[in-house]
């Protein structure tokens, strides 16, 4: 079947017949088919403008999980379209390993003016999976043409999410991407660190100061009892998104990067849903005055209007590389370094600097949390927390214990239907995620905090918690 664009499909398709194409041809990630048929066939999309999605037959939706917490400036933004219909119509693809282009030179440019002091040398990729993949190759590589190829293992954190590419699941532990059934991965050589939520303390402090310090001394246990000339690197999210918005105690950061100055270990931070105003700084680890050796971004770096990604170094990093054809770093991507990904990428950074989205992520991720504060009243709510708009409800069963509320079956299913039902999208899971674009509106989160209010209260007469 040929492009017949989104105007004709809508005049002659039935919702019907494309529900019925989709479950006969699309493998939905992370999704059951059986679970998508249950909830009547996918959600079929069509349009967006500004924070909310418009689906096939009209109706509205707030965009609370920000697309894949991605769309950072918002969507519909026809300047960035245009600026990729531009390069597409006068180039639309350069051998990567050979040659690069006038967007590709500018955008990283543009991307090391923006990151903290030295981290000069980006690599772009296509993805936040790649970038983790790359960041880990590059740490081993930095070690091996140093002469200490024993550099072979890397500490991660429990709970933590990095993607699914074979390397970067194997410093991922997040328990919805079945670590389990991919392994061996890297095996042995992949150790796990406590997360510093001080909610549910990986360590032995009760409040965020005393999680963070005792986390991070975990941390060093960890280098100690493996051998510090065998770690490479540490990687981490400096606020970590996939356990809902975890933000650390002040002083962890800095601990961690006290700990691999002290033995010659690789810092990453992981800021691939972090970066780009996210979560009120330009980047999250600026939050904790902290300089990392390798950073990975893509999602906010281009709202998710072209699929890019990057890995980006130290100049003493990059320094590791040079010489001779053996120190050359050996790995790439067919669409890293896209032309059309630089002008996405450059279009988008100036909408986010021209209107001031860092600056507002911070404001009204402020105002988000002083207005779902009340919510801890109710009795399945145990903990609210995050930073700018990256934002988290988590919902317990009991608040004494802790246990999640999933652990109750169906739970999920009938918060986000419920959700959806009111116009409004996000992930539910043991938390409730508020990860709105970053042009939100004061109105905008009143009406999506008394979509949340209402989810929880529908939830809690359903289950008899009230």
């Amino acid at each position: 079947m040929s492009y017949q664009g989104l105007t004709t499909w809508l005049e002659t398709e039935t919702y019907e017949n494309l529900k019925t194409e989709a479950m006969d041809h699309v493998w939905f990630p992370f999704q059951q088919w059986d679970d998508i048929k249950e909830q009547d066939g996918p959600l079929i999309l069509v349009e967006g403008n500004g924070v909310k999605l418009k689906d096939f037959e009209g109706k509205e939706y707030f965009d609370a999980f920000a697309g894949l917490a991605l769309v950072n400036v918002g969507h519909g933004r026809t300047e960035i379209a245009n600026a990729v219909y531009d390069q597409l119509t006068t180039m639309h693809y350069n051998n990567p390993f050979a040659y690069t282009s006038i967007p590709t030179i500018k955008l990283a440019k543009k991307v090391a003016s923006l990151t903290p002091s030295d981290l000069n040398k980006v690599f772009f990729t296509s993805g936040g999976s790649e970038a983790v993949e790359t960041a880990l190759k590059m740490a081993r590589q930095y070690h091996y043409n140093r002469g200490e190829k024993q550099r072979t293992k890397f500490i991660a954190r429990k709970g933590s999410y990095h993607g699914v590419s074979l390397g970067s699941q194997s410093v991922n532990s997040s328990t919805w991407t079945r670590r389990e059934i991919f392994e061996p991965l890297i095996g042995d050589n992949v150790l796990f660190a406590p997360q510093p939520l001080p909610y549910r303390c990986g360590g032995t402090g009760k409040t965020p100061s005393e999680c963070a310090i005792s986390c991070a001394n975990a941390v060093e246990e960890i280098i100690l009892q493996e051998g510090p000339d065998t770690v490479a690197a540490v990687i981490a999210e400096p606020i970590t998104a996939s356990l809902g918005a975890v933000v650390p105690g002040p002083e962890y950061w800095p601990m961690l990067r006290d700990i691999c100055d002290k033995y010659g270990v690789i810092l990453i931070a992981d800021e691939v849903i972090n970066g780009f105003g996210r979560t009120g700084k330009m980047f999250a680890i600026e939050h904790f005055g902290v300089v990392p050796d390798i950073m990975t971004v893509a999602k906010g770096i281009t709202s998710g209007y072209q699929p890019v990604g990057a890995c980006i170094a130290r100049d003493y990093i990059a320094e590791g590389f040079r010489g001779g054809k053996e120190n050359t770093f050996g790995h790439g991507f067919t669409y890293g370094c896209h032309p059309a990904g630089g002008a996405a990428g450059l279009a988008n950074i100036e909408i986010i600097e021209r209107e001031n989205l860092v600056e507002n992520a911070a404001t009204l991720g402020s105002y988000l949390l002083e207005k779902l504060a009340p919510l801890k009243e109710h009795p399945t709510v145990g903990d609210i927390r995050g930073k700018g708009l990256l934002c988290a409800v988590e919902l317990v069963k009991d608040k004494q214990s802790k246990e999640n509320l999933n652990t109750i079956p169906g739970v999920e299913k009938k918060l986000t239907q419920r959700l959806k039902s009111n116009g409004m999208l996000t992930r539910a899971t043991t938390f409730l995620t508020v990860v709105p674009p970053l042009n939100v509106t004061k109105q905008d989160i009143d009406d999506m905090v008394d979509i949340v209010e209402d989810g929880i209260s529908f939830i809690e007469r359903e289950l008899n918690l009230t």
